[in-house]
């Protein structure tokens, strides 16, 4: 794996993880209170100006009740096709 896909596979489970937060009606401020994670860190996570370490990936996630395995998974298989 190089450079150049780690980032885009990156910025692709962050887009995940975004639209299935929209699509759930939950609220950045929701999650912030769940996570401890400032509105304003997830607004930049989420317009890919500030990279998520693993562990704010995870907790993302798991506000938002849905695995991460699972969105690296449909993350990786968009980037192969």
């Amino acid at each position: 794996m190089n450079r150049e896909y780690a980032e885009n596979l990156s910025k692709k489970v962050v887009e995940i993880l975004k639209q299935k937060r929209i699509e759930q009606g939950i609220s950045k401020l929701e999650i912030s209170k769940q996570t401890g994670i400032s509105r304003t860190a997830i607004t930049l996570i989420e317009s890919y100006k500030n990279s998520p370490t693993l562990r704010t990936l995870f907790m993302l996630s798991s506000s938002i009740n849905v695995k991460l395995e699972d969105i690296i998974q449909n993350a990786e298989e968009f980037l192969d096709e």
